[in-house]
């Protein structure tokens, strides 16, 4: 049986995060949400395991009581269908222009607003804000008008962190993800061949994640090959087919049940030339050696500088092109990133993906991406990798 998060998950999430807003005397939370690739669905998916489509939405948090979502009149139906919340609002907001909704009952976001201070037995006025900067330009500014730009508080980084430690029920449902990230590369390793297009590739690819539960991608699926596809940190997956001694480049990041596997792997078609051989051994050298030091107590920038250190030394230092280890969880990419600047120390139940970059070379470039749980007394490699970067043919 495939894992799940259940719904006593979901009721103690929406009790830790009322208390981070009773510490913070916050009187709402808006957390806003979309359908777009990477940062969209985050706490939606994770308040109330909603996953927004075609129309965005906000996620209401009150102080006390049930929560509440205001989204667009064709989504409505949808949410109370799928979603864990049961208080769901149309408003007009989120409806579009020129539009009519014969069907729906359309309610004013100061009726939602008026509710929920009923509810919450509170005058609202300290808001806190989450995914700021993905909420379009005028809904912000209504949101200013309704409350007051000094009542409003942005709480992304705090409430980000607020994920950082995963439970025993997300750890499982991560582990399936990468389960599903395995099959999805060793299906392209085994397609791998002459004349085989980078979209027929993903997918291949794609076709045997769906089938072991994966409901989308948190990245768009890149598949890429030869110097002028592989060389830029991303890559669109395009119509070039595969040619004999080809670097190819696979990064897969599917979604389960909201939470990611993201893998990624360099290959060579054939005989592999021997600088790129010698740059696969130093991206598995790299990953391999911050692997071992990532465990708790270990922060962000100890960690950061165990790679990039070993890139430098190797000449590569400007092709170690971004920060290389990230959480995994609702969002493909999310907080805490272990960059030169963090000092969040590490905890057990943590998960990270260390991701070796070696871009912008003008032979390519490649990443080697895999997933650990940090455990009490190190870490856990969530994925492993048994065959040969090198692909025979």
């Amino acid at each position: 049986m495939r894992p799940k998060i259940s719904e006593r998950e979901f009721e103690e999430r929406r009790r830790k995060v009322q208390d981070f807003m009773a510490e913070r005397n916050l009187d709402l939370l808006l957390l806003y949400a979309d359908d777009r690739y990477v940062y969209g669905q985050a706490y939606a998916r994770w308040m109330i395991d909603y996953q927004p489509q075609f129309e965005a939405a906000l996620v209401l948090v009150p102080a006390k009581g049930e929560i509440a979502l205001v989204t667009g009149a064709e989504s409505v139906e949808f949410a109370l269908h799928t979603s864990r919340c049961r208080t769901v609002y149309a408003t007009p907001q989120f409806l579009h222009p020129n539009e009519d909704y014969p069907y729906c009952e359309v309610t004013s976001f100061e009726e939602v607003i008026a509710r929920l201070e009923a509810q919450s037995e509170r005058k609202i006025r300290h808001i806190g804000v989450a995914g700021k900067a993905f909420i379009p330009y005028d809904l912000f500014m209504e949101i200013v008008e309704k409350f007051g730009n000094e009542w409003i508080h942005d709480v992304e980084e705090a409430l980000s962190m607020l994920r950082a430690v995963k439970t025993e029920e997300e750890i499982s449902v991560i582990r399936y993800a990468y389960q599903i990230a395995e099959k999805g590369m060793d299906t392209l390793y085994q397609k791998l061949r002459e004349g085989i297009s980078e979209r027929e590739l993903a997918a291949e690819a794609e076709y045997e994640m769906r089938k072991m539960g994966s409901e989308g991608m948190g990245i768009e699926t890149m598949i890429n090959s030869g110097p002028a596809n592989t060389s830029p940190i991303l890559s669109r997956t395009t119509f070039r087919e595969l040619q004999r001694s080809d670097l190819v480049v696979a990064t897969l990041a599917p979604r389960y049940e909201g939470y990611h596997g993201a893998v990624g792997r360099p290959f060579v078609l054939g005989e592999a030339p021997k600088e790129i051989q010698a740059y696969i051994e130093l991206v598995m050298s790299a990953q391999e050696e911050t692997m071992k030091s990532l465990g708790p107590g270990m922060t962000g920038k100890e960690m950061d500088a165990i790679s990039r250190n070993q890139l430098e030394k190797a000449g590569f230092g400007k092709n170690f092109a971004y920060t290389g280890i990230h959480s995994v969880g609702v969002i493909e990419f999310e907080q805490p990133i272990l960059s030169s600047k963090c000092d969040v120390v590490l905890k057990p139940n943590m998960v990270f993906s260390i991701d070796i970059p070696l871009f912008l070379n003008e032979w390519g470039g490649m990443r080697l991406e895999n997933g650990y749980l940090v455990t009490e007394h190190g870490c856990e490699p969530l994925n492993t990798w048994d065959r040969t970067y090198i692909k025979p043919i």
